[in-house]
């Protein structure tokens, strides 16, 4: 005779074991008659990175030798070549107000670069100028 506990139990058992199979896939057999691969166009699409990288803010500029000082914003990667990369500082509003050469000085978060045309301001973001393929 079946008591009440486990007749549940044994429904409760069924109805795991039911689910498991029906959500787990079948495996291609080694014969290769299994279910064919998803299409790469039926693919998820992929999240790339913007072409501009932020890389910091200004935080120091000497309009008498063109020297710009940037702080490295958190987390940032610099790419191997950065020391020839050029950056645009530009305002809160995205509007650019300096075209800058990195240069090689790199020391802890903070970045040297030259000044080639435009006013930067303290404060004002700094990104990698984006390359075109």
């Amino acid at each position: 005779m079946i008591t009440r506990p486990s007749l549940a139990l044994s429904i409760a058992l069924c109805t795991l074991f039911g689910t498991g199979c029906a959500t787990s896939g079948s495996k291609p057999s080694a014969s290769g008659t299994g279910p064919s691969k998803p299409d790469a166009s039926a693919a998820a699409p992929r999240t790339v990175p913007g072409p501009v990288q932020v890389l910091g803010r200004v935080i120091a500029v000497d309009m008498r030798t063109l020297s710009v000082i940037i702080d490295l914003a958190p987390y940032v990667s610099l790419p191997g070549d950065f020391a020839t990369r050029q950056l645009i500082s530009r305002r809160d509003d995205l509007q650019p107000t300096a075209r800058l050469q990195s240069s090689p000085y790199l020391r802890g978060r903070t970045l040297g670069a030259r000044l080639l045309a435009g006013q930067p301001q303290v404060g004002d973001e700094v990104v990698f100028l984006p390359v075109t393929p």
